[in-house]
């Protein structure tokens, strides 16, 4: 597909944060291609954005499942932001190891087979974005398998950075905190909002309209010199 436009990839485009970015950079003049688990709601999603928006349903479970997602989004792709991924609370004992290795597989090992189907696609002025978290900042003692995954994204998205830097691909992660969606729900209703909100300077939780804001610049040519950092989105709770 050539439409003039540059093209990204979105995955967990149907999510809370996945929709706030598509609407974003649908109205920077990005041709988006849409990757969720759902078709139903990709095919929602795509009637109320652009005309040339396409998607495809997936799980990225392998990585013939990430060069199949890919497929429609054209021979040349300009960016991939990887938002999907799960949240699970688990203990650790050897029973969580299946926690484990579903949360390693859907935060982190998906992100590095979607390079490898992406990348034969892009060319200089290219530009990943990835999810880390405050997980990996701080460390969620519930979530020991997810503070590891977005870790592993961090670690991936260095290297990546000094690997494909001189064939001007850049590549950024940004790290929300505590985001007003329903993924982090359980953890508001465990922790106490109260509590919470006490922990973090500004005082709220995070938009996912905020999140969106930083992708958008992140992909932009305002960012061409910004490659291998790891932005916090977290009003503060880490600022050292």
């Amino acid at each position: 597909m050539s439409t003039g436009k540059k093209r990204v990839v979105i995955t967990g485009a149907t999510g809370m944060i996945g929709t706030c970015i598509a609407n974003r950079l649908a109205h920077d003049g990005w041709g988006l291609h849409l990757v969720d688990i759902d078709a139903g709601r990709l095919a929602e999603r795509a009637s109320q954005l652009p005309p040339d928006t396409t998607f495809c349903e997936s799980r990225l479970t392998s990585p013939a499942d990430c060069a199949a997602a890919i497929d429609g989004a054209g021979a040349g792709i300009d960016g991939l932001v990887h938002m999907a991924g799960i949240f699970v609370s688990h203990d650790l004992t050897a029973q969580s190891r299946d926690t484990y290795d579903d949360t390693l597989q859907n935060n982190a090992t998906n992100a590095y087979d979607l390079v490898t189907a992406v990348l034969p696609r892009m060319q200089s002025g290219a530009a990943f974005v990835f999810a880390s978290s405050l997980g990996f900042n701080r460390g969620n003692v519930d979530q020991v398998s997810y503070s590891m995954a977005k870790g592993a994204i961090v670690g991936l998205t260095r290297a990546l950075s000094r690997r494909l830097g001189p064939q001007g691909i850049r590549a950024n992660a940004i790290a929300p905190g505590i985001i007003d969606s329903k993924m982090v729900a359980p953890v508001v209703e465990a922790r106490g909002k109260e509590a919470l909100l006490a922990s973090i300077p500004l005082g709220r939780f995070g938009q996912p309209a905020e999140m969106a804001g930083a992708v958008s610049f992140l992909l932009s040519e305002d960012a061409s010199y910004i490659t291998g950092q790891v932005l916090n989105i977290d009003g503060g709770v880490i600022n050292g």
